[in-house]
């Protein structure tokens, strides 16, 4: 366990690529605060600056999969240890960000729609409909869903240059391309969405996404245990 919790040590002081992408957009996200506060365009709908954080997840689970993992492998590193260390690594990351970007939604996000002449912050909290049922249950939805992402990164980024990683991105982009104009097809996915996004109920939500994400983590696996690394 403790090489287990080791190497997701690794993993967090090892992204500072992810960190630097993350940091800079959500940087961006309070320079355009000020442009709003200084220049003073009445009406203007802004981005919410924690949407800006959600890139962390997914740059987390590109990065340590294309970087970390060759590199704690030739440092003699086992691959079953890997594969536990990455979820170790993503659960406290999603819920990180939910936590920042939460914060920002009551604090500045709030001080900015009463202090200035902005018309509206879009925010993903309340495009997803997750703080209608209140800040607690919107926080652990963002974060059900942001493990979701990290984790799909991770193991879409681990099976790219394999036969099966080519054979995935197909039927992804078959399903965007022939599920959207077809009738049925598009129900189906729109169904899919409403469960992991928009889903009435928050508890659903919250076990679609750590369903998916459990079954798409454990097809990581898959290319972890191949010997070309």
């Amino acid at each position: 366990m403790k090489t287990i919790i080791g190497m997701a040590k690794i993993n967090w002081r090892h992204s500072k690529v992810a960190y630097l992408i993350a940091g800079i957009t959500f940087a961006t996200g309070f320079v355009q605060y000020i442009l709003e506060l200084t220049v003073n365009h009445p009406g203007n709908e802004m981005l919410a600056a924690g949407n800006y954080s959600y890139l962390l997840p997914l740059c987390m689970g590109i990065f340590v999969a294309a970087l970390n993992f060759p590199k704690l492998m030739n440092l003699g590193g086992k691959r079953m240890d890997f594969f536990k260390s990455g979820i170790i690594t993503y659960v406290p990351v999603a819920a990180a960000v939910s936590l920042v970007s939460i914060v920002t939604y009551f604090s500045i996000d709030k001080w900015m729609l009463t202090n200035s002449n902005i018309a509206g912050a879009l925010d993903l909290y309340d495009v997803f409909g997750f703080m209608d049922r209140g800040a607690v249950a919107a926080f652990f939805q963002m974060t059900a869903f942001m493990l979701l992402i990290a984790v799909a990164a991770h193991t879409l980024t681990l099976i790219q240059g394999r036969w099966y990683g080519w054979v995935t991105d197909v039927i992804i982009i078959a399903i965007i391309s022939v599920f959207t104009p077809i009738a049925p097809l598009r129900a189906a996915l729109v169904w899919f969405f409403n469960m992991i996004i928009f889903h009435e109920y928050a508890v659903v939500q919250i076990l679609s996404c750590l369903i998916i994400s459990a079954v798409v983590y454990s097809a990581s696996i898959i290319p972890i245990k191949s010997k070309q690394i």
